[in-house]
């Protein structure tokens, strides 16, 4: 059998040459200055066209004792690859790092204190900073889907005005010490190994996006909890490249994984069920309409 590290670092990448290294080093550097004999850092490479590989085989030579490097013949998704790195390295507690993350050593030993605080802990996540310092809105409420369709058709500000929603915890003050949270975006996660090892880690039906929410919702629905600890923060390079114009691939990826998500979960079911009925009557539509469409064309070619 195995023996277990007391902590292993996971980082999935997919072309994030620019940012990876310094992901990374922070890994590292955590490791030396506080696991030296029992952490471990994995790489995950969703078969990235970019130079993250040939970063993958410097860190491996570099540091053969602490570092693994993985190299996917496919992007297996966000999730996938996670569960990939996490199955390789048994573990007591995991950290899930965004290949854009970097943090100081100090917070592992905060968030892993808050993890252990409780038998009924499962995630830990910290506060995460914009390059500039400024906060993240990190930490948010399970959506819902009048909420996201609102969004998705309307955009901020008049979703805002028809259906107004706390997503973002605006509401709650600042916490000076751990809170209680919905869920937490998965760019830092501490997680712990007996969950993992029980429940499993992320749902693998989402490719992208959403299955930081479904960990976090199946969390609280096995009898856990997720936390969020202030003391302790991460410099986060969030790039929001599914909302940075009205539509682009990854928006298309965002809500198919939404989909994905009202389907899962049995609260949310009504909805999914509306919406299915919305589009097959939108097709009946479209078919009827092109029918009518075809028998006018061809009344007009008769002679």
């Amino acid at each position: 059998m195995t023996a277990k590290n007391d902590i292993s670092f996971v980082i999935v990448s997919y072309n994030s040459a620019h940012t990876l290294r310094g992901a990374i080093e922070s890994c590292i550097k955590a490791v030396e200055e506080i696991y030296p004999e029992t952490g471990k850092v994995i790489v995950y490479d969703n078969a990235s066209k970019d130079k993250c590989p040939q970063i993958l085989d410097d860190f491996t030579r570099r540091y053969p004792e602490i570092f693994i490097g993985k190299k996917g013949e496919q992007n297996l998704g966000f999730g996938a690859a996670n569960n990939r790195a996490v199955a390789a390295l048994p573990s007591k507690v995991y950290v899930l790092i965004n290949p854009d993350v970097t943090f100081k050593p100090q917070i592992i030993s905060r968030l892993k204190t808050t993890l252990n605080s409780a038998p009924d802990v499962a995630i830990v996540c910290p506060k995460l900073l914009y390059p500039d310092k400024s906060v993240q809105p990190s930490i948010r409420r399970f959506p819902t889907f009048n909420f996201l369709l609102f969004k998705y058709l309307l955009g901020d500000k008049i979703q805002n005005l028809i259906y107004p929603f706390d997503y973002y915890y605006a509401c709650m003050p600042p916490p000076r010490k751990n809170v209680e949270i919905n869920w937490a975006i998965g760019a830092f996660m501490m997680v712990s190994g007996k969950y993992v090892e029980r429940y499993g880690l992320f749902d693998e039906r989402f490719f992208l996006y959403f299955e930081d929410v479904s960990l976090c919702v199946d969390a609280w629905q096995n009898g856990y909890r997720v936390l969020f600890q202030p003391s302790a923060s991460a410099l986060h390079l969030y790039q929001r490249s599914s909302t940075s114009s009205k539509f682009n691939y990854l928006t298309l990826v965002h809500m198919v994984s939404a989909l994905k998500f009202f389907a899962k979960y049995r609260r949310y079911q009504k909805s999914w069920q509306l919406i299915a009925f919305m589009l097959k009557f939108n097709l009946k539509i479209q078919n009827v309409w092109r029918f009518l469409i075809l028998s006018k064309i061809q009344k007009l070619q008769q002679p």
